[in-house]
């Protein structure tokens, strides 16, 4: 990495958190606090869980961010953790992946037939009557400004920010067609917009723990996915 890099590196979970970093459980005992920061060991820079969920992980990266407004341990913020990939977007199960662009998923409403009308188009068919040509509101990772050369390696994505993960095979369908987005996860969107507030560049990386359509828990594959996510940023 780069010499003036200190990444802090941000995650939903501490399952994610212990599944990248498992030496961290030599000196942390238990799960760690939400918004309570880690220094990794052997200068590789610091962590922090900061909750699963658009809204919980945006208020506690706020606060995390407000505190070291002046100056602070870290100089980036990259979110690390899995993620379930779109069928029929060129991933597989295992794959490590960049996050470049977010884009909020489920913020919206269901029409009378069950289907889903994301809110930006909404709102744009109550100005002009037409929604179609409207694209979603994107939320960029720093990425997109020029990719540092530890991720340049990665291949690139578009994400979709959920607060309700896909559980069918039509809601995968409709949401990756709606969006025209690769991945799925929980958190992406939050710490972009919060980490651009704050004028912190920020980056996406995760691996990809099972395909986001009908739920089927038998085929997730969690701790392969974390020991490649764990490969990949040890190589950084």
């Amino acid at each position: 990495m780069e010499d003036n890099f200190v990444p802090l590196f941000a995650f939903a979970s501490n399952l994610e958190f212990f599944g990248v970093f498992p030496e961290c459980k030599s000196f942390v005992q238990s799960d760690i606090r939400l918004g309570e920061i880690v220094e990794l060991p052997e200068g590789r820079g610091f962590a922090v869980v900061l909750g699963v969920g658009l809204l919980e992980f945006a208020t506690n990266l706020s606060v995390l961010l407000s505190r070291f407004a002046a100056e602070g341990p870290f100089t980036h913020v990259v979110l690390a953790g899995i993620c379930g990939a779109y069928p029929g977007r060129g991933l597989d199960v295992g794959d490590v992946i960049r996050v470049d662009s977010e884009v909020v998923g489920d913020l919206g409403v269901v029409e009378c037939d069950g289907s889903f009308t994301p809110w930006h188009k909404v709102c744009a068919a109550s100005v002009n009557g037409s929604a179609s040509q409207v694209p979603a509101p994107v939320y960029e990772s720093s990425s997109l400004r020029g990719v540092p050369a530890w991720l340049s390696n990665l291949k690139p994505t578009a994400g979709l920010s959920v607060n309700c993960c896909t559980g069918t095979a039509s809601m995968a369908k409709e949401r990756s067609e709606n969006f025209n987005v690769d991945v799925e996860s929980m958190e992406g969107a939050a710490c972009f917009s919060v980490c651009h507030a704050f004028c912190i560049p920020c980056y996406e990386i995760r691996a990809v723990s099972n395909f986001a359509t009908t739920r089927d828990k038998s085929a997730w594959r969690i701790k392969e996915a974390l020991d490649r996510l764990r490969v990949a940023i040890a190589a950084m």
